[in-house]
């Protein structure tokens, strides 16, 4: 009988493993997507530079992108080694991966845009952000390289948008000149 216990005991703990890992994976693909449509709501001019830059090269993005990643792991390393500054360290920690998936907005931005030019906006913003976050849910390549990389490309991202030049105005075109009668 104990061994039927500790059989069924075994079985719940792997069946509880899997519902929270299918649960971790759903939130991901709501809230990215989510995540990047807020911010295209509320800021649509910094979502648009977001996505010029994504436009620009992405191994640039992903240089720039270095320089938060060490701050980042050194400023939470030291957090963590202060006594009663866990919390703090963690924090910092959903900041700045907050801050890094924000900017891979521009990603999605530009992948809606390429794969569905005639959609508005929003739609491409979307249906890029659902693209990019299906794929992050491949196991192994997805979770271990597409997110974490997604994260350093949206900081790269953010840090060249401060510096993106907007566009100039386009000059309107004058008319032809009328022939003097």
């Amino acid at each position: 009988m104990l061994e039927f216990i500790h059989s069924n005991s075994s079985l719940i703990m792997l069946f509880s493993t899997v519902l929270i890992w299918l649960l971790v994976a759903v939130a991901f693909v709501v809230a990215l997507p989510a995540l990047w449509l807020l911010s295209r709501g509320l800021w649509p001019e910094m979502a648009v530079k977001h996505r010029e830059v994504a436009s620009r090269g992405l191994f640039k993005c992903f240089l720039f992108g270095l320089a938060p990643l060490v701050a980042g792991t050194i400023l939470i390393a030291v957090l963590s080694k202060v006594p009663k500054m866990g919390a703090l360290a963690v924090l910092v920690g959903g900041v700045m991966i907050a801050w890094g998936f924000l900017g891979s907005g521009g990603i999605a931005g530009l992948i809606g845009e390429r794969l569905w030019p005639e959609a508005v906006a929003w739609r491409q913003m979307k249906h890029g952000g659902l693209t990019l976050v299906l794929c992050a849910l491949l196991p192994v390549v997805g979770w271990a390289v597409l997110l974490p990389l997604m994260a350093v490309l949206g900081w790269g991202i953010v840090l060249r948008s401060w510096f993106l030049k907007p566009a100039p105005a386009p000059t309107p075109a004058l008319p032809p000149e009328l022939p003097a009668a």
